[in-house]
C-alpha cells in the first residue's frame, strides 16, 4: 500500500516541477504575453532606465519600434525609432501626398493591367476602367489597395519608376535620411525601408493637407470605379471604434509585421503615434490607444500667465523713481509634458526711455522646460505712462549729476513678480491599462474585417 502511495508523490512532485518549468518560459518571453516597458525606450529626451520609471509611470506596449509625439514634433515617447525597416502599406501616405500635390483630383486615369493585378491587398480595379484620382485616393488610403497605387503612380508620372522617383525626392525635402521607397505600395523589398521617426514626419506633414486629412478621417467611401459604385471600409480599426482618432494608416506585410500610424485629436492637442512590428492585428489598435491615451494624460495645457496679471513693475530711465506694469496682452497657454519637471520663466527687458502706451512692446517672456523652449510672447505694458516735460527731464539730469558722485544711478528697479510654474505628474495608468470594453471594440472591428 505504501509504495503507490509514494510513487503518486512522486509523480504529484514531478508534475509540480514540470509546470513551474513552464511557467518560467513562458515569463521569459513577455513580448507574447503581455505588453512591455524596456529600460532603453525614451520617455521625452530621457531613457526610461535614466528616469527610473516603473511598470506604472510608461506606456506598455509590444511594439517592435514606435513614437509618439505632437503636431510640431515634440516627442513624448519613442522605442527604436530611428531603426531601419520595412514599412508596408504605411508607404501609402507618401504616394498620397505626392499624387495630391503634382495631380488634379477630378482628373480620370485609365487603370492598366499591371495595376490591376498588382496582387495582395486590392481596391477591386478593373482593367481598361477610367478612374478619378480622388476616387484612387481613397482606394488607397481607406482600403489600402495596392493596385491604386499603381494606378496613381502611372497616372501621375506616366510610369511606377518615375513616380518613386517622385517620392524619393520628396523624402529628401522632408530630410529623411533613413527613408527610401522601391515602389508605391509598400510591398516588401530590401531597399524599401524607413524608420517610425521618419513615417511620423511624413504623417504630420500629409495631415496638414486638407484632402489627405479629410481622406484618412473616413470609416467608409462609396467611389465611382469605372461606373460601378464601390464603397471601401476601413481598414483602421482604431479609427472605426475610438471618436478621438482622426486617421490614418494601417499596413502589413510579413517582412513589418503588423504597422499603424494614428493620430488623435482632444481638446484641439494633435498627437501621432507610430508602431512598426506588432505582432498581431488587434495589437497594433491596442498599442496606438495606448501611447496616444497615455499622451493626453501626461501631455496637458496649463496657464502660463493671465492677461491681467502683472509679470514685473518695468523701469522707465527717464524718471528717477517710476515703474510701468508689465504683462501679457492675453491669456497665455501652453501644452507641457509632465515628467520634465516645472517650468521656469525668463523675461528680457526693453529700454523704456519715453512715455507708453497700454499694450506697447516692453520686452519678451519666454518660459522653459528644461531648458526646452515652451513658449515666448511680448511682454507689454498693462497701464499708460506719459512721458517726462522738460522740467521734469532737467530735474533728473541734476539729481543723476549729483548721483554720479554718490554712486546713485537714480532710477528705480525693475521688479519681477513673475514665478516658476510648479508641474505635478499624472498618476493617470491609462499607459499600462486599456479598458475591457476599448479592447473588445478593437477586436469585435478587426474580426469584422476577417
Amino acid at each position: 500500500m505504501g509504495t503507490p502511495r509514494r510513487h503518486r508523490q512522486h509523480f504529484l512532485q514531478r508534475l509540480l516541477c514540470c509546470l513551474v518549468a513552464t511557467a518560467l518560459v513562458v515569463c521569459s518571453f513577455p513580448a507574447f504575453a503581455q505588453a512591455t516597458i524596456e529600460g532603453d525606450d525614451y520617455v521625452g529626451l530621457e531613457t526610461v532606465a535614466a528616469r527610473g520609471l516603473t511598470v506604472t509611470e510608461a506606456p506598455m506596449v509590444d511594439c517592435d519600434y514606435g513614437i509618439l509625439c505632437d503636431a510640431e514634433g515634440n516627442i513624448l515617447w519613442s522605442r527604436q525609432a530611428d531603426v531601419r525597416g520595412a514599412m508596408a502599406s504605411i508607404t501609402k501616405m507618401m504616394t498620397a501626398i505626392v499624387a495630391i500635390e503634382n495631380g488634379k483630383l477630378k482628373k480620370k486615369y485609365k487603370v492598366s493591367v499591371e495595376a490591376a493585378s498588382v496582387g495582395e491587398s486590392s481596391a477591386g480595379l478593373v482593367a481598361g476602367t477610367r478612374v478619378s484620382l480622388y476616387d484612387l485616393l481613397c482606394g488607397l488610403l481607406i482600403h489600402s489597395g495596392n493596385d491604386a497605387g499603381i494606378a496613381i503612380a502611372e497616372g501621375i508620372a506616366g510610369s511606377v519608376d518615375a513616380f518613386v522617383d517622385m517620392m524619393n525626392v520628396k523624402a529628401a525635402e522632408l530630410n529623411l535620411e533613413n527613408t527610401h521607397f522601391d515602389n508605391p505600395h509598400g510591398l516588401d523589398s530590401p531597399t524599401h525601408y524607413s524608420t517610425a521617426s521618419d513615417l511620423c514626419v511624413i504623417a504630420r506633414y500629409a495631415m496638414n493637407n486638407k484632402t489627405f486629412k479629410k481622406i484618412v478621417g473616413k470609416k467608409k467611401a462609396t467611389v465611382d470605379i469605372g461606373g460601378t459604385k464601390k464603397t471601401y471600409h476601413s481598414t483602421n480599426s482604431l479609427l472605426n471604434t475610438w471618436s478621438d482618432c482622426i486617421g490614418i494608416k494601417t499596413g502589413y506585410t510579413n517582412e513589418a509585421g503588423y504597422c499603424l500610424v494614428s493620430a488623435a485629436v482632444q481638446d484641439g492637442l494633435e498627437l501621432y503615434a507610430v508602431v512598426l512590428g506588432c505582432n498581431d492585428e488587434s495589437e497594433r489598435f491596442t498599442d496606438s490607444y495606448r501611447l496616444l491615451a497615455w499622451g493626453y494624460s501626461h501631455y496637458r495645457k496649463y496657464e502660463l500667465a493671465a492677461s491681467d496679471e502683472v509679470l514685473a513693475d518695468v523701469s522707465m530711465s527717464a524718471y528717477v523713481n517710476e515703474t510701468v506694469p508689465a504683462g501679457v496682452a492675453e491669456d497665455t497657454y501652453a501644452y507641457v509634458f509632465d515628467y520634465d519637471g516645472d517650468v521656469s520663466v525668463d523675461i528680457s527687458y526693453a529700454d523704456v526711455s519715453e512715455g507708453v502706451k497700454a499694450g506697447d512692446r516692453l520686452g519678451t517672456v519666454t518660459w522653459r522646460q528644461d531648458q526646452k523652449e515652451v513658449a515666448t510672447v511680448p511682454l507689454v505694458a498693462l497701464e499708460s505712462r506719459a512721458g517726462p516735460n522738460i522740467f521734469v527731464t532737467v530735474w533728473v539730469a541734476l539729481n543723476r549729476l549729483v548721483g554720479f558722485f554718490s554712486g546713485d544711478d537714480c532710477v528705480a528697479e525693475t521688479t519681477l513678480y513673475a514665478e516658476p510654474i510648479s508641474i505635478t505628474r499624472s498618476d493617470d495608468l491609462t499607459g499600462e491599462e486599456i479598458t475591457e470594453d476599448m479592447e473588445d471594440a478593437i477586436h469585435a472591428d478587426v474580426d469584422s474585417q476577417s
